[in-house]
């Protein structure tokens, strides 16, 4: 009860402050939910498995919904149509290795993986990597690299390696090659189209990874981020870590 007075109290100073919509992109497990009507709506995951719905109206929040026990800590949060019905989803993942789909209007789940399909999730994200209209879920699980078809809800491709362990996981293209790659924040890089393993860095990225184009060659450098404070910087056109004074 002190926690959900705490967030209500910190969303209401939000709220007030009219950064609802610029304050979540750094949180995997909160969410701006946009509705048609005047009203604000967030959408957060805890700790302890669960999904809360809240409602801002007047500058005070109030809990609307919440899940059942979702089997696990709520690790990830994602708003897509992930099976290209036109509509859109709340994406859940818990550590416990469960990805559940909620309908945004009336709050059911409508789709879960199957109890024990996996044992446990470190990075995740959920993006289009091919030529059909609806995204992936990518998700470094149990040790592999896995990419789940979010439409048809099938296990696509799994790595050969099993002792990965990635924090985070971004596409894009990281070498100016044209085409995008899924970089793990363990030091993995993997081809976007065929899966091939491109380059194993002997050190890993980060705990948390970007990409900014420090130098102006066009090409992105990749930004890893440990405990929040500490930075490396890596070309991986070059395969190498970069002095920030290059």
């Amino acid at each position: 009860m002190v926690r959900l007075l705490f967030i209500l109290s910190a969303l209401t100073f939000i709220f007030q402050s009219d950064l609802l919509s610029l304050q979540f992109d750094e949180f995997d497990t909160i969410l701006y939910l946009e509705t048609s009507d005047e009203s604000k709506r967030i959408v957060y995951g805890d700790a302890n498995g669960r999904v809360h719905i809240l409602e801002g109206k007047n500058g005070q929040f109030q809990e609307i919904w919440l899940s059942e026990y979702l089997e696990g800590a709520i690790c990830g949060l994602y708003l897509k149509d992930i099976n290209n019905d036109g509509l859109t989803e709340i994406i859940v993942f818990t550590e416990q290795g469960r990805i559940h789909y909620i309908d945004v209007k009336d709050h059911r789940v409508i789709w879960s993986n199957p109890p024990g399909e996996y044992e446990h999730f470190n990075g995740h994200t959920v993006i289009n990597i091919d030529e059909d209209k609806q995204p992936e879920i990518i998700i470094c699980a149990d040790g592999y690299l896995v990419v789940y078809d979010g439409r048809d809800q099938y296990e696509q491709w799994r790595s050969e390696q099993n002792n990965l362990a990635a924090k985070d996981i971004l596409v894009a293209d990281v070498d100016g090659d044209g085409s995008r790659e899924i970089v793990l924040s363990d030091g993995y890089v993997f081809d976007a189209h065929f899966f091939d393993l491109e380059w194993q860095s002997p050190k890993p990225f980060g705990d948390t990874i970007d990409l900014i184009d420090l130098d102006g060659d066009g090409i992105a450098e990749l930004i890893g981020q440990f405990q929040g404070r500490y930075i490396r910087v890596f070309d991986v056109d070059l395969r190498r870590e970069k002095s920030i004074a290059q």
